[in-house]
């Protein structure tokens, strides 16, 4: 408990403040000395979630997003990992992970292009979905009865490794991530396709990228939109 303390109070000083919607990360290289760190607006437990975010990237294996640091003593409490399967473009495995246990639903998403993923998970009944570009997968079910701890804060573009607290170098994010955002409640079909379309009023009360608390580690850079 002290060095998760300790480890947040060495950041807190190098911490931002930002309205980033007009802006992405730009993750140059895959390093798992690249992330950035997300400070939640609410501390949990959580038993309902809702995280949406944009993606662009080349290389196939990439972690997108998940809860915690290197050092967080439960693995991959939750995290998006996405990889892309063998001459099959553009379909591709979407792994989600609560508490270290994972599910692989099957999306489609465009190469070479900026993908939008939303994932919805409900710990009352343990039902897991995933939007890809407003389209919604069939429905999966993790971990039901689990609630999740947002002390540790969120990291963006790693995941730990399967059986050790360190950054897994084959899932380190190569690209560019932006308009992350995420809820404490299951958002329902018709806010999700507003949140695709970036609509005005649609903002995350637990993560809001119109309103965020970062902290760069490495070399990650902000850049404006292109799009």
């Amino acid at each position: 408990m002290e060095m998760r303390v300790l480890w947040l109070l060495l950041f807190a000083g190098s911490m931002a403040q930002e309205d980033m919607d007009r802006n992405i990360f730009l993750f140059p290289k895959k390093s798992v000395d690249d992330y950035v760190v997300l400070k939640p607006m609410v501390t949990g437990p959580l038993h309902k979630l809702t995280v949406c975010l944009r993606s662009y990237t080349e290389v196939g294996n990439s972690a997108l997003f998940t809860l915690g640091t290197p050092k967080s003593k439960v693995l991959n409490m939750f995290a998006i990992f996405q990889s892309h399967i063998p001459y099959s473009i553009p379909f591709y495995d979407s792994s989600i992970y609560i508490n270290n246990t994972q599910v692989s639903i099957t999306g489609k998403a465009k190469p070479l292009d900026w993908n939008h993923i939303c994932v919805t998970w409900d710990s009352n009944t343990g039902v897991l979905q995933l939007w890809v570009n407003g389209k919604v997968s069939p429905r999966a079910v993790l971990q039901k009865g689990f609630s999740i701890d947002l002390q540790d804060g969120i990291s963006l573009g790693q995941m730990q490794q399967y059986y050790y607290p360190e950054w897994d170098p084959n899932a380190s994010f190569q690209g560019e991530i932006t308009d992350v955002h995420m809820w404490n409640k299951v958002l329902p079909p018709k806010l999700i396709r507003q949140v695709l379309r970036n609509y005005i009023y649609t903002s995350g009360n637990v993560i809001s990228w119109k309103s965020l608390h970062y902290t760069i580690i490495g070399d990650v850079i902000v850049q404006p939109k292109l799009y």
